[in-house]
Order: C-alpha cells, then structure tokens, then sequence
C-alpha cells in the first residue's frame, strides 16, 4: 500500500512576502546581466557587419581590374580559388542559350577570384552523384547554376559537411535565392560567391511510418493539397505533361480531413486538406507563406489550415503570392508528427512520396554552410552584400550575356 503524500505546509503571509521580494531581487541581478550580454553582443554584430563589409569592399577592388580579362587568365590574378560548378542547363527561362550562360558563369566567377571545374546536371541523381564525390574530394566549395531542385539536390549531399555551397539562381522561381539574399543577376551573384560570406542554415528531414531513411528538404515540405500542388509544379517544370491531368484530378479530389498534428509536446486535432512545414520563408510560386520566417533560427514553421474550405485556400495563397499574406496561426517547431485518418501525399520540396498514414519532420539545425547576402530569412543577413530585393522581377534575358566562352574551360563529370 503507497504511503500518502505529505502535503506541503501552506506558506504565511509574510512568507509569501519575503518570497516575493527574493524572486524581484533575483529578477533585478538577472536583467542587468541579461543586458549586459544583450549589449556585449550588438557590439560583436556592429563588428562583424563591419568586417563583412571591409570585405565587401576588398572583393570589389581586386575583381575590378579582372574583368576587363573576362574568360582569360592574367598573371595578376594570382591563385585562384578551386571550385566545383554544377550547371543545369534546363533551368529557367533561357534553356536555349546554356553555352553562353556557362561562359558567363565560368567567366564571372574567374573575375571574382574563383576557377571553377564544370559539372554538368542531367538529372537529379547525376547532380546528387556530382556533390557527393566533391565532398569526398575535399571540395572547399560547391557552386550550383540552377533552379531550387537543383540546389536542393546538391545541398542533400552537403548536410554536416565542411564543403560550403554558392548560389547562382537561374531557376524559375528561385525562392531559395531570393529568402538567402542572393542576387538573380550572374554578375552580383558572382560577386557575392567572391565575398565568401557564409551562414549556417538549418534544413528539415522527413521520415514516413517509422521509416529510419529520410528526405531533406531546404525550403518547404508538407501533406495533403501540398504534395498535389508540389506534383503538378514538378510536372510542369520538367515538363511531363501526361502527370499534370493527374495532379489535377487529385486536387478536385481532395476534402477535408482528420489529421492530428504533434508538436514539441502540442496536439492539435485539425480537419484541413494540408499542412506545411517550412524551413524558408517563401515557397511556391514566390509566396511569403511564412512572414518572419528565418532559415538559421532552429526551428520549422508549421501550417495546418484548420477548416480552410477551396475558397479560403485560394484567397490565401493569392494573398501570400503578392507578399501580405493574411493572418495565419504558424507554430515554431523542433519536429512535428502528423497523422492522417486516410493515406496523404507527402512532399520534402519537389520530392513526392507515396501516400502513408503517418509523416514525421524534424529541424536539423546549422547543417549546411551557404554563402548568403542581405535576405529575409536571415537572422543576421549580410547588410553589404549585392542588392537582392526579395521580390524582384527576373533579370532581362538580352544578347550582353552572349560572352565569349572562357579559353580554357575546365568540363568534368565527376
């Protein structure tokens, strides 16, 4: 037989008082320290900001006289960084033009202080294979020339590695690129590879019923009308136009359903055709789903669209597509647990898999190392870096991109 618990005596008055005063003095001794580090700490960032723009600065001085050399070498170049470029000629708009747009990549990283050996992506397991033995290579750096699939490819082979990765957005909606501050133009984005200032990120994992192997995903993953979506936008991209009907069929298909979703100790039991997981603030097609969302902060930004019928779905996402997405309830989150009622799609970016009962994602803090510049999903964005408005247009595609193709350009497949 347990023994009763003994309850504890109920405090006085005048203990509770002394109590109280205690706990404020405690209160007063913590905050001074609070803000003292608080203050320690802005100075550190005003020093590093001012660092990163000496940096700026020097990049800029020494690449000047370097491009009126564009695609040659010259003796002041100096050494030159090695790097590994991964191309995909099928990203973005100008598919046509890919020779002149490797010659402009190849040559605007040779004026930024950067030879790169070329790689070419003819699929997504090639891209993958490509990063993989640049890391047991002891590649310092990788560049990617490509679209969000492409990055994310590579970046699945970097995770943990000290190989840092460099961005040069040539895909069609670019949402990594634009939440990292990174600039759609070659030249800036180059320009920014030059200034080597780097940021580590966070990325998710996605695992299905148990399963130990998991998917990562860089910007956005989710169940439900997400993976619909993610499928229809996938085919579209890689043009397979026999799966759009499909996809479509799907989305009419789709109602409402019973999903319980499990959240660092909160459950909420939710009636919705979809729930995202986010690691960057933008997603789709260049929808801010996630205002404030960081990619370096630790944490996944969870959506479950509570009884969102088509009609608030779409009123939605046609406000986040143009930047003021109405208010929605986002929980930050370390890992999340969803359980569906009947089997759901599930997406990690692009990748789509079969219909499971149970999907859990987790964050897997500062995991990739990414040269970054002043974006929005950024804790600490770098202030001096190239100009990235988050929603800008698309650079002009014109004939000054056709440059004349390095003299020694350096083609690899491994």
């Amino acid at each position: 037989m347990s023994k009763p618990k003994k309850l504890k005596p109920k405090k006085s008055q005048p203990d509770l008082f002394r109590s109280l005063l205690r706990m404020q003095r405690d209160h007063e001794t913590l905050l001074r320290k609070v803000e003292k580090a608080s203050t320690r700490l802005e100075r550190r960032k005003a020093k590093f900001l001012a660092l990163e723009a000496s940096i700026a600065d020097l990049e800029h001085r020494l690449s000047e006289p370097r491009k009126a050399q564009l695609g040659k070498r010259d003796a002041s170049d100096g050494a030159l960084k090695h790097a590994r470029l991964i191309f995909n000629p099928s990203s973005g708009r100008d598919d046509e033009n890919n020779v002149m747009r490797l010659a402009h990549v190849v040559s605007s990283l040779r004026a930024h202080g950067i030879e790169a050996q070329v790689g070419l992506k003819t699929s997504g397991s090639a891209a993958r294979d490509l990063a993989q033995k640049a890391v047991k290579a002891g590649d310092p750096l990788i560049v990617v020339a490509g679209g969000d699939g492409t990055i994310g490819d590579v970046a699945s082979q970097l995770i943990g590695s000290s190989t840092v990765l460099g961005i040069v957005p040539m895909g069609t909606m670019n949402n990594l690129a634009r939440s990292l501050g990174i600039p759609l133009g070659i030249d800036d984005a180059c320009a920014l590879i030059g200034m080597g200032t780097t940021r580590h990120i966070d990325v998710g994992r996605v695992t299905s019923n148990g399963s130990s192997d998991g998917e990562y995903f860089v910007e956005c993953a989710g169940v439900g009308l997400s993976a619909i979506a993610a499928l229809a936008g996938q085919a579209f991209q890689k043009r397979h136009w026999r799966v759009i009907p499909r996809a479509l069929r799907k989305f009419f298909e789709s109602k409402l359903g019973s999903m319980r979703v499990e959240m660092d100790g909160t459950i909420v039991e939710a009636s919705t055709r979809m729930v995202t997981v986010s690691n960057a603030p933008l997603m789709g097609t260049k929808m801010l789903a996630v205002p404030g969302g960081k990619m370096d902060d630790g944490f996944l930004d969870v959506q479950i669209y509570d009884g969102m019928g088509d009609a608030a779905l779409v009123k939605y996402f046609m406000a986040a597509s143009s930047g003021s997405p109405d208010a929605l309830k986002t929980y930050r989150v370390r890992r999340v647990r969803i359980t569906a009622e009947d089997p759901v799609l599930t997406n990690s970016d692009m990748n789509i898999t079969r219909e499971q009962h149970v999907v859990e994602m987790e964050v897997v803090p500062k995991a990739l190392s990414v040269i970054v510049g002043n974006g929005i999903g950024l804790s600490v964005p770098v202030e001096s870096a190239p100009s990235a408005p988050t929603f800008a247009d698309d650079p002009p595609l014109t004939d000054e991109e056709a440059i004349e193709p390095p003299a020694e350009p350096v083609l690899s497949n491994a």
